[in-house]
């Protein structure tokens, strides 16, 4: 919830988590209102499908897609047990892909390819997904990539930090491979800021080329927006139009670090923060607005999700 109430005030709208506690989790996310995308497989593996099929009936906010951690993290079983799941059901995998380049050394010492070539080999990407990082991506994986029409989902902040390269983000943009941008998370970020992601996805891309005006800030602000919706799987968030979610925030355009207002996507790219976000709604419930935290409506667990009484909110999620 303490995350939950982090993304509001930045003005995100979902989450896509590839991590533990996943009731608990699912219970947070409804009882603040807030949309969530799980990701991975639970042990044990012959419970997989049962998993998939209970978080993707739970409830309109809450929504599951398969993966993997990582190549490197899991053994033979979970790859077949996935391979059967993402067949069964045509639905996307992703994966955590060649974050850093002893990952990517390792795993061609042990399987004669790259991480992206061995996901390739064993049919999990034929309906589609993606990979979190995809730093010391070599051509042919940004080849694989652009044919299956993967998204390659960056995460700027948490791979400076942990000082594990700059992912090759103009290249695959000019490949036309699919780009969305995340945080990686608290545990090797420290933030939940979509603004910084932004700002560091452009201006190492400008670094890495050494070329002042690579990477287009329109086009990350699209993969920061639209991308991460559509990489999601949340197909009718990925834009403000008739039929569509009502998952939007509002900028203020008049903080002085929006000021003068000469193009709007550098704006916001190059010159955006927190501070410029008045209003976050989700699914048409305002849950952020100027500084203050609204209630959404919370449901008790009892096997499925029971509408309640709204909790009493006291300046903390009761």
């Amino acid at each position: 919830k303490l995350a939950i109430l982090e993304y509001l005030s930045g003005g995100i709208t979902a989450a896509f988590d590839m991590y533990y506690y996943r009731d608990m989790g699912a219970q947070a996310c409804i009882d603040s209102g807030f949309r969530y995308v799980f990701c991975g497989l639970t042990d044990p593996p012959e419970a997989v499908e049962e998993d998939y099929l209970h978080f993707n009936a739970l409830h309109p906010l809450i929504s599951l897609i398969p993966g993997l951690h990582a190549e490197y993290t899991a053994d033979e079983e979970k790859f077949r047990v996935v391979r059967e799941l993402v067949q069964k059901y045509k639905t996307p995998f992703f994966t955590h892909n060649s974050e850093t380049a002893s990952e990517v050394a390792d795993c061609i010492a042990r399987r004669g390819m790259t991480p992206t070539e061995w996901f390739e080999s064993l049919g999990l990407f034929d309906d589609g997904g993606g990979g979190y990082h995809c730093v010391h991506f070599s051509d042919h994986d940004i080849e694989i990539f652009k044919n299956r029409g993967l998204w390659g989902v960056t995460n700027p902040a948490s791979n400076a930090k942990l000082a594990s390269g700059v992912a090759p983000l103009t290249k695959m943009m000019d490949a036309g491979v699919n780009l969305a941008i995340g945080t990686d998370g608290p545990s090797s970020n420290n933030g939940l800021d979509m603004f910084r992601e932004m700002y560091l996805a452009c201006v190492l891309q400008k670094i890495r080329t050494g070329d002042a005006a690579a990477c287009d800030a329109e086009k990350i602000l699209s993969a920061a927006v639209s991308g991460g919706a559509k990489a999601m799987g949340l197909a009718d968030c990925d834009c403000i139009a008739v039929g569509r979610q009502a998952d939007m925030i509002v900028i203020d355009m008049d903080r002085p670090s929006m000021q003068p207002v000469i193009n709007i996507p550098k704006n916001l790219v190059y010159s955006g923060s927190k501070d410029c976000v008045k209003l976050t709604m989700v699914a048409g419930k305002v849950l952020y607005e100027n500084g203050e935290f609204k209630p959404a409506t919370p449901y008790i667990y009892d096997g499925g999700w029971q509408e309640a009484m709204p909790n009493i909110y006291d300046g903390g999620w009761n």
